[in-house]
């Protein structure tokens, strides 16, 4: 493939491949923000096209056709522009389907806190510009800019977790809220619990963090507190096709009538069971134990560098004493 020509067109002789792989939703939040993106700074990257032409009424019009772009194309279209950067590539109807093919698959999505920490970089290389102004900049409000600066609060293995689609963001929010020491405790409520019910119980042990700290006492440590969540599908099929757990469960607890067998099957399949409660509960001790551990180990590097550079400020000293 030849190096594609690139040039400035009139809006109008652009047209729309007749087959498009992602059709454009004009109500999203997403395409609301590539709009006002365009409609105050334009298109800073070009669409791809391809020239084409037909014949109307024996007279051989010449257009241009999309490739890859068709929302930011929509986009100027709909914000008023007359005219925008193109990428003019030379393709075949196969070659045309490969190339959205191929850009689709390629296309990366900003991870969340990638995002923000790009954010974070921006302010700091300009230091006069205010949350307002960079807000504008990205076509957001003030205030989504600022929840989303909030996501560098989250200690370092949750943020990983936030990139990786396993926190969403909404949850992420309401974690960064809490001391990291405190976030790791939620790490698993915080994937597998709904954000209307996840937030609140993050929001009950923030204000018991600030009201010990208000009264100048110690919080009480976080206990815990078991998480619901469907089991699988062919987790429950292959249960009720050949009973083995449950009547393990129904003896564990020492069941004695339908209701409360039936009682411990709808709690099996939520994952409140005595058994997976036990689970739940050695897993999270584990996890506390872990987490208090390397916080340990960070308190012991940390001492021993401060000792380090103690001893070298001290062997900096003697030395310029002539001693």
């Amino acid at each position: 493939m030849s190096q594609p020509e690139v040039k400035v067109v009139p809006i109008s002789s652009i047209r729309e491949n007749p087959v498009a792989l992602r059709n454009v939703d004009r109500d999203c939040e997403e395409y609301l923000g590539l709009r006002d993106s365009i409609q105050r700074s334009g298109i800073l990257c070009s669409i791809s096209v391809r020239k084409r032409s037909e014949d109307v009424d024996g007279t051989v019009v010449e257009f241009f056709e999309i490739v890859d772009g068709l929302h930011r194309y929509t986009a100027a279209t709909d914000v008023g522009l007359d005219v925008i950067p193109v990428s003019v590539l030379e393709l075949d109807k196969v070659e045309v389907l490969e190339a959205q093919i191929m850009a689709n698959v390629h296309k990366v999505e900003t991870k969340p806190v990638e995002y923000t920490k790009q954010i974070q970089r921006l302010l700091s290389l300009n230091p006069t510009l205010t949350i307002s102004e960079m807000a504008s900049r990205l076509a957001k409000s003030p205030s989504w800019l600022a929840q989303r600066l909030s996501l560098l609060k989250l200690e370092k293995s949750v943020q990983d977790l936030v990139d990786d689609d396993k926190i969403t963001v909404a949850n992420a929010l309401a974690l960064a809220k809490l001391p990291h020491e405190e976030q790791v405790n939620y790490v698993d409520q915080a994937i597998t619990t709904k954000t209307d019910e996840f937030a609140p119980i993050v929001q009950a042990r923030a204000k018991e963090l600030k009201d010990a700290a208000r009264s100048g006492r110690k919080a009480e440590p976080a206990t815990f507190s078991p998480v619901s969540s469907l089991r699988k599908y062919s987790e429950l099929k292959a249960e009720n096709s050949n009973p083995e757990v449950g009547p393990a469960i129904c003896r564990h607890a020492g069941v004695s009538t339908p209701e409360e067998g039936f009682a411990l099957g709808v709690a099996y399949a939520i994952h409140l069971d005595p058994l997976s409660v036990a689970a739940q509960e050695a897993a999270y001790n584990e996890k506390k134990q872990r987490v208090e551990e390397a916080k340990k180990k960070r308190a012991a590097e940390r001492a021993q560098k401060r000792a380090q550079e103690a001893a070298e400020a001290a062997a900096k000293a003697s030395e310029e004493a002539g001693l």
